[in-house]
């Protein structure tokens, strides 16, 4: 059998079949670039831009709403109460949901009505449709609870901390405030911001496509409250200082006032006080009027009150001795272009006199006798010109000249405390070396920061420095003894039952506008401390621009007792009831009557002059109410049973405040006394 011939390709039977592979070829190339479009875009939704996407979806339907943290506390330094948090109500709504209700209008008129809030601003608020949008915070609980009687959709009422000062205006600049997002803005508040404030907390939860909140809570940390603060400050101190600071101002209608007290043996402060000063529970415009902590913010000219370092310059080489002689010039001293004044005609003193009678002349020589350098050496080891480094915000260095600019003049100026400035916190932590044997402490406020759970965190840990020896300080407590004595510009000062030790200070101000010291603007200030071989406490009190009297021993001196008295009583010192007195007279001293010019000099009137013994201590033969403050209930009940007195009694513990004050007559024959813990 013969084969069929095979067929012969020819250019018409291929054409199809090429076509045919082509489409093949070119769909299976269209699928595939397809594909490979499709797998790229599911890389870059799954893999590149997964978290991107992933927060886009969960703030469709997740709503975070971050709360402000409660503060920790502070404390003073036996556990009282200076600052705490406490829960108030505030008003938050969900514009979306509210408005979905259909009741916007009307809502909007309610809650205007509820929370005193004017129409138009709360209907702008729903308009907006926000998910969240605080609509009034930290309201009062009537408002709260007219709100909550509303029941409106999408209205909520949230729990937020508040800060509070039960103590109200006790120590307001110094402990400052906190602001609406709790903040620290002053003072104590703002110094341990970091330690008090806590972590902010965020509440998550669920809502639907209308912001209808689907579930709520349970994810959040619970553990975000700040840390407490203790303060080395004392309530009771804090408060009398600030009574007698406030009444020594009135009384010589005074442009302010400063006082701060530490304790010498470890650099503690134990009060700090300021007028003008704030309630920090309504701040307001306080700090416009002057409110601030002038302790570390505000340095001044010492005038006086820097003579005894300057005399200890003097005295640490050898160069000058307690009882070396010295001619003060009668009252005036001849030094390069300048004449230097005394505000007394002094001829021949001590060099105890010198510091007693506060004499210009006899100090300037004492520090040409040390030389510049040497003198300006020793007031930065005591600390001037140089921030202590207090816990406390707003501190200043103050200004010494540099050695270059400190000629004869300067010399001579800067050794009775013109021409540099100091705080008012360096004076007084300069005096406390000299108070404690000669060894600079910094001065602080916190004692430790605890934790919740009561972990102390941290402790604060004070630097010191040796800057003179304990004989020296020893000697110069000796001469700031006879400052208070007989002949001295503070023997106008007592203390009943024990002696104390300090320096007067009266320091010319710059006026700004001539730029020339001023005859009506002064700074009077007086710094001291008892008991003298054992001092509990240093204290210093200035008053700034006091109108008539000026001298520091009459201005600031009364402050500086009143508050002396009440420290030493409450922390129960025992009285030293010293009869040592040092001689500060001089050994000549001309009949002349004071110069008319009381540059820096500090004399207190001889009708002022009381000694300690001439004070009496039983208020029943004087026919006066006493003074109850510091004495326990019965105490004061035995008190006023001497003085035939009926005692109303409000609380218990100690006495901290009378009516009628100490001195006052007593109508009806009655007195009510306040005691707290």
């Amino acid at each position: 059998m013969i084969p069929a011939p095979e067929p012969v390709e020819t250019p018409d039977s291929w054409r199809p079949r090429r076509w045919v592979r082509l489409r093949l070829y070119l769909s299976a190339g269209i699928l595939l670039i397809a594909f490979g479009m499709l797998g790229h875009r599911a890389w870059v939704l799954q893999i590149r831009e997964a978290e991107k996407l992933k927060q886009m979806a969960e703030d469709q339907y997740l709503q975070s709403v971050e709360l402000p943290p409660k503060r920790g506390r502070i404390y003073d330094r036996v556990g009282g109460e200076l600052a705490a948090s406490v829960e108030i109500d505030s008003i938050h709504i969900n514009g979306r949901q509210l408005m979905s209700s259909g009741r916007g209008k009307e809502a909007a008129k309610a809650l205007a009505v509820a929370l005193r809030l004017p129409v138009a601003d709360v209907e702008r608020k729903l308009a907006e449709k926000h998910y969240f949008t605080w609509l009034k915070r930290r309201i009062p609980p009537e408002e709260a609870r007219q709100v909550r009687e509303l029941a409106l959709p999408g209205v909520f009422v949230d729990a937020e901390p508040r800060r509070y000062y039960p103590q109200r205006w006790l120590a307001g600049p110094l402990i400052g405030w906190a602001g609406l997002d709790s903040v620290g803005q002053e003072g104590i508040e703002l110094a341990y911001d970091k330690d008090l404030r806590g972590a902010r907390a965020a509440i998550p939860g669920l809502r639907d496509a209308l912001g209808r909140a689907v579930l709520t809570g349970g994810l959040g940390d619970a553990d975000t409250d700040g840390h407490d603060v203790h303060t080395s400050i004392d309530r009771f101190i804090q408060y009398r200082l600030e009574r007698a600071l406030e009444k020594g101002v009135n009384s010589s209608h005074a442009k302010a006032g400063v006082a701060v007290a530490l304790d010498p043996s470890t650099g503690e402060v134990l009060a700090i006080a300021s007028v003008p000063t704030l309630n920090p529970n309504e701040p307001g415009d306080g700090p416009a009027k002057g409110a601030r902590n002038r302790v570390v913010t505000d340095p001044f000219e010492p005038g006086s009150t820097l003579k005894t370092f300057a005399i200890a310059s003097a005295m640490e080489p050898g160069f000058v001795k307690p009882d070396d002689k010295w001619f003060c010039e009668n009252g005036h001293y001849q030094v390069g272009s300048r004449v230097i004044h005394d505000a007394e005609r002094i001829g021949v003193v001590t060099t105890t006199g010198v510091l007693a009678e506060s004499s210009n002349i006899c100090t300037a020589k004492i520090a040409f006798k040390a030389g510049k350098e040497r003198m300006r050496e020793m007031l930065v080891r005591f600390g001037f010109g140089q921030k202590s480094g207090i816990d406390l915000p707003g501190e200043r260095a103050g200004n010494i000249r540099a050695l270059a600019k400190m000629g004869p003049v300067e010399t001579a100026t800067t050794s009775f405390g013109q021409g540099m400035t100091a705080t008012p916190l360096q004076l007084a932590a300069a005096y406390a070396t000299v108070a404690n044997g000669g060894t600079w402490r910094q001065p602080h406020i916190m004692r430790r920061v605890v934790d919740s759970g009561g972990q102390v965190l941290k402790t604060f840990v004070p630097e010191s420095r040796r800057v003179v020896s304990e004989e020296l300080a020893a000697t110069l407590r000796t001469m700031l003894f006879a400052v208070t004595q007989k002949g001295g510009t503070a023997s106008s000062l007592t203390l009943p039952g024990y002696s104390f030790a300090g320096k007067t200070g009266t320091a010319q101000k710059v006026d700004p506008a001539t730029r020339h010291y001023s005859q009506e603007k002064w700074a009077s200030s007086f710094v001291g401390f008892a008991p003298r071989e054992n001092p509990r406490v240093v204290l210093f009190v200035m008053i700034d621009e006091p109108q008539g009297s000026h001298f520091g021993s009459a201005v600031a001196g009364p402050v500086w007792q009143e508050a002396m008295i009440d420290a030493l009583r409450w922390m129960g010192v025992a009285p030293d009831k010293t009869d040592v007195k040092p001689d500060a007279k001089p050994d000549a001293k001309p009949d002349a009557k004071p110069d008319a010019k009381p540059d820096a000099k500090d004399r207190a009137a001889p009708s002022e002059t009381a000694p300690l013994d001439a004070v009496s201590a039983d208020p029943s033969e004087s026919g006066e109410v006493p003074d109850f403050v510091g004495l326990s209930v019965r105490e004061a009940l035995l008190l006023a049973k001497q003085s035939g007195l009926e005692l109303g009694i409000v609380g218990s513990g100690v006495a901290i405040g009378q009516d009628p004050a100490p001195g006052d007559s007593a109508a009806g024959g009655s007195c009510r006394v306040v005691f707290a813990p």
